[in-house]
């Protein structure tokens, strides 16, 4: 900004200025405050402008609009998947919000544990006039082959025989055994198209190694046998599968991803009478609801 009036500056200087030291005091003096009144007035025309600048700035994409700074998972309480249970996220605005309705937070399932859902929802329930949100996903009791998030995948590769528990086979033969999926075995539960190979040494099942992936397993499940699969002779043995011998899915947040209001509101404000959130909420409308995290849950094969 170009300043046309400059400032008097002090009396006492002033007064000693060519063009002023000559002049009757009254006459002076009311020059003198005359020149400072123009210097003021110009220097609150000033601040006035680099206020409207920075609201400018400000409604054109500027710091001072709100918007979803991070998203993350809590980490309590587990994620189990066979059993009932609620889990929360949380989603923080650099400023309060106001929430009306339902907002939603979808999330990825990568399903490697043989979920059916690749992605579910989680509900606002928490948190308006703050600045972090709850969001909530109730996840049901169901039976393992109709979980959309579960842990029912005993994982390639895995050998068996230490974690689990192991009932020795009668009158066994010495040796390696296949097990394509499905055949020469039981399961106590829903579990199928496990395929393993068995390996029997002095009499005792000391490896059971999975070579394909067995489906709708619980933790505790029962493989067993059949009789002549460990050996012409042989007759039962079993192995239970341990938790840890489980995968499991995990949720993480997509590329893109976003609040949803879901016929709902968020604005900003925390409930009071703030000129500053007002001013935002005006200006802005929705904050900014598009945010990146790396955020993830590992579901947990128990209950």
């Amino acid at each position: 900004m170009v300043y046309t009036a400059n400032d008097p500056g002090n009396w006492a200087i002033w007064k000693t200025k060519k063009g002023n030291k000559d002049l009757p005091l009254h006459e002076a003096t009311q020059k003198y405050r005359k020149e400072k009144l123009l210097f003021e007035q110009q220097y609150m025309d000033f601040v006035a402008t680099q206020e409207a600048i920075q609201r400018q700035q400000a409604q054109t994409g500027g710091t001072s609009l709100n918007g979803v700074t991070s998203v993350t998972f809590d980490a309590s309480p587990v994620f189990q998947t066979n059993t009932g249970n609620t889990q929360t996220l949380k989603v923080k605005f650099s400023k309060p919000v106001l929430v009306t309705g339902s907002p939603l937070v979808e999330v990825a399932n990568n399903q490697l544990g043989g979920g059916t859902a690749a992605t579910f929802n989680y509900t606002y329930s928490a948190g308006s006039s703050t600045n972090e949100l709850t969001f909530q996903h109730i996840h049901p009791t169901a039976v393992v082959t109709a979980q959309g998030f579960s842990a029912n995948v005993v994982e390639l590769g895995s050998n068996l025989a230490p974690i689990g528990i192991i009932v020795q086979p009668g009158t066994p033969t010495d040796g390696i055994y296949t097990f394509v999926a499905n055949t020469n075995y039981t399961t106590s539960g829903d579990g199928v198209d496990i395929a393993m190979t068995v390996e029997v040494d002095t009499g005792n099942i000391i490896v059971v190694n999975v070579t394909a992936i067995g489906k709708d397993f619980v933790p505790g499940e029962i493989i067993t046998f059949g009789a002549g699969s460990l050996g012409a002779s042989s007759t039962g043995g079993s192995i239970t599968v341990a938790t840890s011998a489980l995968q499991a899915d995990t949720v993480s947040f997509a590329a893109g991803s976003a609040v949803a209001l879901n016929s709902g509101t968020i604005t900003t404000g925390d409930g009071s009478f703030n000129t500053q959130y007002n001013d935002i909420a005006r200006r802005q409308g929705t904050p900014a609801l598009g945010f990146t995290s790396t955020s993830t849950k590992r579901g947990i094969p128990a209950g």
